[in-house]
């Protein structure tokens, strides 16, 4: 998988490990939580509410530059795109990203 870009929340968190922590834990319950939603809603053809959460991702997944921010928006906007393939694939780089986050963490 590719790299996540640090920069951002190098800059924010300015070394404090509790910031760190409480960032890691919020992308990470995030992710789980929006994921499962989107699954839900498309499993139920719910297009307005699988937008919502899309958009709801999004910012996370910017912050760190993960490329599936480019698909959350497409998805955002255009909610029939959605696969249960797609979906995976944004579940995949989020949990490549949380490895990656620990790391920097040292946790």
């Amino acid at each position: 998988m590719e790299k996540i870009d640090l920069t951002y929340l190098e800059v924010l968190s300015e070394d404090d490990e509790s910031f760190k922590m409480e960032f890691i834990e919020t992308f990470e319950n995030t992710y789980i939580t929006l994921v499962e939603k989107m699954n839900m809603e498309l499993e139920k053809g719910d297009l307005d509410n699988l937008s919502k959460s899309a958009h709801q991702l999004k910012p996370s997944a910017k912050m760190i530059q993960l490329s599936c921010a480019e698909t959350l928006e497409d998805l955002q906007y255009h909610p029939e795109k959605a696969t249960s393939q797609l979906i995976k694939e944004i579940e995949v780089e989020c949990e490549d990203a949380l490895r990656q986050l620990k790391d920097w963490a040292g946790i």
